[in-house]
């Protein structure tokens, strides 16, 4: 085993045990959980762009308060579930129209209100949704099929990728591990259905492949953005990982159409 791969394992050791106590004890542990990987992926976000304390401390304690209440106010359902997604999902149709189509300045002119758009509204989406039944096993179960997707991408990669995925935004990932994560996810995904009791099995499949194909499309935005930043990790606060972008940069993307799933499949 590598010296790289022992660190990434013990990392998520070390990381994942608390991660994990918080993620299955209590709805209140998976709220605060929700609010800290926002926030902190909202700070490290800020400071990549130079809009640290101090640097630019008036702006960065502005865009944090506004974070808290968007967060609080969803959480609080004073800011209703259909007025947090559309913006949510809007703000990710320009990720990837900026991803795949064309760059758009637009995303690179206010960092601020991007991170935003880009971190807060999608948690504030899910937290939007407390207080429901289903609430508990969305959040487990979307964290860990991303844990699986994410897996199943390095892994799958590391052992047989030779087929870039998009060399130009991100050398390292490849077709084969884009496939491997898919399978990885969709097993996973019937696992959780045939032990939850929840949702049927339609849904199950569209949230296992939304989050294998936009969580994948969510590692490349956050690989481009680091790119045109000219850096190889957002952070180093998880060794063998990086930062909190480079952990969660799948999740944060896919939860909107995750919830829009659930939300819109719920109706029928």
């Amino acid at each position: 085993m590598s010296s790289g791969l022992k660190q990434r394992i013990s990392t998520a050791l070390l990381f994942g045990i608390p991660v994990l106590f918080l993620l299955f004890f209590h709805d209140y542990t998976r709220v605060f959980l929700l609010g800290a990987i926002s926030l902190l992926m909202l700070i490290e976000f800020l400071s990549l762009h130079s809009l640290s304390p101090k640097k630019n401390s008036v702006l960065f304690f502005v865009t944090t308060v506004v974070a808290l209440l968007i967060l609080a106010g969803a959480l609080s359902q004073r800011l209703p579930f259909l007025f947090l997604l559309i913006p949510g999902l809007i703000v990710s149709i320009l990720f990837i129209t900026d991803l795949l189509v064309k760059e758009l300045p637009l995303i690179r002119m206010q960092p601020w209100l991007t991170s935003l758009g880009y971190l807060v509204l999608p948690f504030s989406v899910v937290l939007s949704y407390y207080g429901q039944a289903n609430f508990g096993i969305l959040v487990i179960s979307s964290m860990i099929l991303i844990w699986v997707s994410d897996s199943g991408a390095y892994f799958v990669g590391k052992s047989l990728g030779k087929r870039k995925l998009m060399p130009s935004v991100s050398p390292g990932k490849s077709w084969e591990g884009f496939w491997g994560a898919g399978m990885c996810t969709l097993i996973a995904s019937y696992i959780i259905f045939s032990l939850s009791g929840t949702f049927n099995l339609q849904i199950w499949v569209g949230i296992g492949l939304a989050v294998w194909i936009l969580g994948s499309v969510g590692d490349l935005v956050e690989s481009k953005m680091k790119r045109r930043l000219n850096i190889k990790d957002s952070g180093s606060f998880l060794p063998g990982h990086g930062g909190f972008l480079d952990r969660f940069d799948g999740y944060v993307f896919c939860l909107p159409f995750i919830l829009l799933i659930v939300h819109f499949s719920s109706k029928l």
